[in-house]
Parts: C-alpha cells; sequence; structure tokens
C-alpha cells in the first residue's frame, strides 16, 4: 500500500468514526443524560438546602436553583409562632386564632405520632373548614383600607402527577419528589422534612424540568457549529495521519545527515515500524550502519591508542625539558662563578669535573629524548635510597645555594618498578621543594615502607590552586615558582605506575606524599 492511500484510508477511517460518535451522542445520549444531571443536582440542591437550614437557621449560606420557588418552614415544638425562610429574608408568624393553635399543634402531634397518621384523612375537611373559617373573620385586617375576602377556586387542578419518590436521607430527614406534568411543561416538586425534638423543619423547593424535545432541538441548531468543529477536526486529522507519513522520511533524512557528518565510533541503527517502503529503506541503510559502525569502532580503538602515545611522548618531552633546567642552571651557576673567580671558584681544576658532571646528566637527558619510542614500562628492583641520594646530588649546587638544610629519614627499601619514571617523579618532587623554599628554610625526606614524604618548611600554597594543582602550568605569581609543569609530570608518570600523589598544606610548610600502596 503506497503512502497516498495509506494517509487517504487514515484520514477517512478516523473522520467518519468521530462524526459517527460525535451524532450518536448530541443526538441520543446528550439530552438523556442532561435530564438525568439535572434532576441529580436538584435532589443535592434541596438536601444541601435542608441540611443548612437545620443548622443556621436561615439562607444566609444557602444556595437555590430556583430562589423564588424554594421556601423552609421552621415549626418549634411550642409556642404559637411558626418561621418561614428563603433568599429573600425571614418571617416569623404567630398564630393569635385559638382555632388555628389548635391545628399548629395537630400538626406537632401527627408528625411524632406516623403510626396515627391515617386518622388525619378523617379531618382533612375539617383542618381546610378551620383554615377558611379564620382567615374570613377579616380580624386581621381591620385597620387596612381594603377588604380582603378568600374565594374558593372551582378550577380543578391542572397537574397531573407522573411519578412520585421517597428518599429516606437519615433517622430523621425524609425528601419527597413529585413529579408531574401539566400537558405543556414538566416539573419536580421537592419536599424535606426533618422532626426533631426541638423543631419540625419544612423545605420546599420546586423547578421546571426541560423536555428531550427541547434539548434536542437545541442540538439541531447547533449542527453547523458542530459541523465547522467536525470539518477543523478532520483537517488535524489528516494533517496528524500526513506526518505520521512524512516524519519517518525526516527521520531518516535526519539520520543518514547525522551519520555523514559523525566522527565517533558510537552510530546507532535508526528504528523504522511497519512494512511499508519506508520500513523497507530504513532496514536497508541499518545494514549499512552497522558495518560503518563496525569500521569506527576500529578506528576509534586505533585513535585512541595513538592518543594516549602522543599523551605519553608530550609528558615525556616536557619531564624530560623542565628535567634538564637543572643541570643546565647548575653548570651555569659554576661556569659563572669561575669566570668572575668568585671565592673558592677560583680553583677551575676543581669545580670543572662538576660541570662535566651537569654536562653528562645534560647528554644522558638528550639520549632518552632521541631513544623516546624505546620510553616503554620497564620494571625491575630499584633501591629508592640510592635513587633519592642521586637525586639530592644532583641538585647540591642549588641547595648550598640557597642555604637549603635537608635532613632525611630514609629507610633501605625497593620497589618493583621502572627506574626513570620513579626517576623522574621523585626529581620533580625534590625540585619543586627547593624551588618553593626560601633561603635558611629546611627540607625533611621521610621515606618508609609505603610512601615518599617531601616537606618544605616556610613555604604555603594558595587554597584556590589545591584543587587544580596537577593541571600543567598551574602556579602562583612567586618568583620561585616554576613554569607549572613539575607537579603534573610527577602526577603523570605516578598513575602510570599505580602510585598516588598528595599535596597538603600544614601548619609551617607544604607536603607532598607519593604512596607507593
Amino acid at each position: 500500500m503506497n503512502l497516498s492511500k495509506k494517509t487517504f484510508i487514515y484520514s477517512f477511517m478516523l473522520s467518519g468514526g468521530i462524526v459517527t460518535l460525535i451524532i450518536i451522542y448530541f443526538v441520543l445520549m446528550l439530552p438523556s443524560l442532561y435530564i438525568d444531571h439535572l434532576s441529580k443536582s436538584h435532589y443535592q440542591s434541596i438536601k444541601k438546602i435542608q441540611e443548612n437550614y437545620i443548622n443556621d437557621k436561615n439562607y444566609n449560606n444557602i444556595y437555590s436553583p430556583n430562589p423564588s420557588g424554594t421556601v423552609s418552614v421552621r415549626i418549634p415544638s411550642d409556642g404559637n409562632s411558626i418561621y418561614a425562610s428563603n433568599s429573600f429574608g425571614t418571617s416569623r408568624i404567630t398564630i393569635k386564632d385559638i382555632d388555628l393553635v389548635n391545628l399548629l399543634d395537630d400538626v406537632r402531634y401527627y408528625t411524632k405520632n406516623i403510626d396515627e397518621a391515617k386518622e388525619v384523612e378523617k379531618y382533612e375537611s375539617k383542618f381546610f373548614d378551620t383554615i377558611k373559617k379564620s382567615f374570613n373573620k377579616n380580624t386581621f385586617i381591620q385597620e387596612l383600607p381594603v377588604e380582603f375576602k378568600f374565594i374558593e377556586s372551582n378550577n380543578k387542578n391542572p397537574f397531573n402527577e407522573s411519578s412520585y419518590k421517597m428518599n429516606v436521607v437519615s433517622d430523621d430527614t425524609i425528601i419527597y419528589e413529585f413529579n408531574s406534568f401539566d400537558g405543556i411543561n414538566y416539573y419536580t416538586f421537592y419536599s424535606a422534612i426533618t422532626i426533631s425534638n426541638e423543631d419540625i423543619i419544612l423545605s420546599l423547593l420546586s423547578v421546571m424540568t426541560p423536555k428531550i424535545e427541547e434539548i434536542t432541538s437545541i442540538v439541531f441548531q447547533s449542527l453547523p457549529m458542530i459541523v465547522s468543529v467536525l470539518i477543523l477536526i478532520i483537517l488535524v486529522s489528516t494533517y496528524y495521519f500526513s506526518r505520521k507519513i512524512i516524519i519517518p522520511i525526516k527521520k531518516l533524512a535526519n539520520h543518514a545527515e547525522f551519520m555523514k557528518n559523525n566522527n565517533i565510533s558510537n552510530v546507532y541503527p535508526i528504528e523504522i515500524k511497519g512494512e511499508d517502503e519506508i520500513s523497507v529503506l530504513g532496514n536497508t541503510l541499518n545494514e549499512l550502519y552497522i558495518k560503518l559502525n563496525e569500521s569506527f569502532k576500529s578506528l576509534e580503538e586505533k585513535n585512541k591508542l595513538l592518543i594516549a602515545e602522543n599523551k605519553r611522548q608530550d609528558v615525556f618531552l616536557r619531564a624530560s625539558s623542565h628535567q634538564l633546567k637543572t643541570p643546565v642552571a647548575a653548570s651555569l651557576l659554576l661556569i659563572e662563578s669561575m669566570i668572575d673567580e668568585v671565592g673558592k671558584y677560583k680553583n677551575t681544576k676543581e669545580h670543572l669535573p662538576k660541570v662535566k658532571v651537569q654536562l653528562q646528566v645534560i647528554r644522558k637527558i638528550i639520549d632518552e629524548i632521541l631513544n623516546l619510542n624505546n620510553e616503554d614500562l620497564n620494571k625491575k628492583m630499584i633501591d629508592i635510597k640510592d635513587l633519592i641520594d642521586e637525586i639530592i646530588n644532583q641538585h647540591e649546587i642549588q641547595i648550598k645555594e640557597k642555604f637549603i638544610n635537608v635532613e632525611s629519614k630514609i629507610n633501605n627499601i625497593t620497589l618493583d618498578t621502572d627506574y626513570h619514571l620513579m626517576y623522574k617523579i621523585i626529581d620533580n618532587l625534590i625540585t619543586n621543594a627547593i624551588n618553593y623554599t626560601s633561603e635558611k628554610n629546611d627540607i625533611k625526606i621521610i621515606l618508609s615502607d609505603d610512601s615518599l614524604k617531601i616537606i618544605n618548611y616556610g613555604s604555603h600554597i594558595d587554597e584556590e590552586l589545591l584543587p587544580n594543582i596537577f593541571d600543567a602550568f598551574v602556579s602562583s605569581n612567586s618568583e620561585s615558582r616554576g613554569n607549572g609543569l613539575g607537579l603534573y609530570i610527577a602526577y603523570y608518570y605516578s598513575n602510570l605506575l599505580g602510585y598516588k600523589i598528595e599535596i597538603n598544606n600544614i601548619s609551617n610548610g607544604v607536603e607532598a606524599i607519593l604512596s607507593f600502596i
């Protein structure tokens, strides 16, 4: 199935399904659901009205869906007063007529004695006759300038009761629901009654229920809007399903562009689901990516080896160049002193051999540089004490020049390690200590079975430099500092040998610790 047919079928199925569901919902389900919702809402309203009126005895916190058709009546357990309340206020009605007072007492009696309620039917005619007689006395309107007379209507009740329902809310509260029809509209009348020791409370709510035909007509009036929404849904759905076709193609194109410009070995295949032309193309490209991935990984491994080798050579050249500074400085100092015939250096025959020794050290370092490709690890048992003594002798001239006192506490230990790398590590640590120690101060060298400690007194490292102290070219602005390569070289070679270096400030100096374990 080609892409155009797939897009058309997706759009047609989705649009047809949406149209069908919406029409069924609006025409068949929505009216009845709406009426059912109104019925439940009105029932909850009368229930809430009754509960709030029992608590507050007023309508201050009561909401009614029909304020003009809602009223609550409270009849106290004794007395000749009753209270009527709705959203507009609360009224107290005091009954002065003795017949009406007796009638009120009968109401109290029969509401609390349900078993005798059947006898009320015997007094129904008497009940209404008493009310009419009392109100026709006109005693309560004698002072008014107009005359009121109650005339009984002979019109038949226009309402036909269609259903009746009683809901027991609690032990003392019942809600009656009356549904009626007048030939045109449907009405629902709710009556909630609560009987307690103190009061009889009656709440009434009358609402009109819309007919299903009315809601259906509104739905048909809304068809233009519904059709517009459906058209919009169709357009959006068509766009969506078109994207379902276009996005995989763009995904393949973008991935191919990424693969073209990608030089790393972490090449991953693209996932295209389905069995159409796009998925076939994706699978073909995946096979190509797998082969490219294998080639990239092979090249990456070779590149890593080259990078490691280049870094090793770079560090070696830096270390050798850094190491050349000591014999060169010593040679220059001896030669200048002999040229200027300073003190004991007038005796050139005595000090020229020392210059020769420094030049031999320089030649040795140059030979190591020339044999750079042979600088592989060559471990053997090395006497660390002899190695330290040799390095201290190499720095004899700088030590004497600064009047530094070197105190050694060295045990005779041997390590299975590479001589040249160990030499560079210890030489850089001692050189660093000499450079950082001011004149007439002390350096202490302590060699134990598991570590070498070199402490130079009278110096301090800035705290902000400590976290990066082993980075290349990290140095303070002190005049005696070097170019920041010594600790970098020592740290690099110690990692190659599996050792650990720490640099710490102590109370009166700096401590360098080379741990062998």
